[in-house]
């Protein structure tokens, strides 16, 4: 059997207008869910305000809770990018690992506070998405997975990995995500500069003590 070409339209690839039309409908969906608006949200009003007929939303998406866990899982994606570039180039520069924890930490709270729905969105339950509940929730085990292998890999920790870890990863990260939040509602009271400066400081103290005691834990594992 075969099949008839997909032609370009107005220069643009069939593929690429359908990119588009989906980055319009999570661009809309990411307005309502930084707001009070998601609870009140349809598929209808959303194709609305994107300018697009109904049709087009379900070449993307299944239903409005798919497309709140696309907006979670966009967002949780540039987070991560900017993090690991950053801690990719601390590395290539060789900095120290203060250096590095401060340059790593400014990337991934500038990125969710030179706009701050960015934090709201990705910070915060959507609690009228349980899709996107779930998605935050995956992808906070996912950077705290991360952090603790790059922690694991930067203290050269050795034999079996420590659950202490994990746990160490997921208390930086929540308790790094909750901190942001606080600092934008203006609660806490100092530049974002002094912000990154102090929040990096306590990622080394919190990271080098966990690999110390898991390290000793080894030891005497071992002993």
């Amino acid at each position: 059997m075969t099949t008839s070409p997909v032609r370009p339209y107005l220069g643009k690839s069939a593929e690429e207008r359908i990119q588009g039309r989906r980055r319009l409908l999570m661009d809309e969906a990411f307005e309502l869910l930084a707001s009070d608006g998601w609870r009140q949200a349809t598929i209808d009003k959303i194709c609305r305000q994107a300018k697009l007929n109904k049709r087009y939303f379900y070449e993307s998406f299944s239903d409005l809770d798919g497309l709140a866990a696309a907006v979670v899982d966009d967002l949780a994606q540039g987070l991560l990018e900017h993090g690991l570039q950053a801690v990719q180039e601390a590395r290539e520069q060789q900095l120290s690992t203060d250096d590095l924890a401060r340059k790593a930490i400014a990337a991934v709270v500038e990125y969710v506070t030179d706009d701050p729905r960015r934090a709201r969105v990705l910070f915060t339950e959507v609690s009228a998405s349980p899709q996107a509940m779930a998605h935050r929730k995956a992808t906070i085990h996912g950077l705290a997975k991360a952090l603790s292998a790059y922690g694991y890999e930067h203290h050269d920790a050795l034999g079996k990995e420590d659950p202490l870890d994990i746990l160490a990863s997921s208390v930086l990260i929540g308790g790094s995500m909750e901190a942001v939040l606080t600092w934008l509602d203006g609660n806490i009271a100092m530049s974002r500069e002094q912000f990154i400066d102090d929040l990096a400081a306590l990622w080394v103290f919190a990271g080098d003590g966990a690999a110390s005691r898991a390290k000793a834990r080894q030891k005497k594992g071992t002993a």
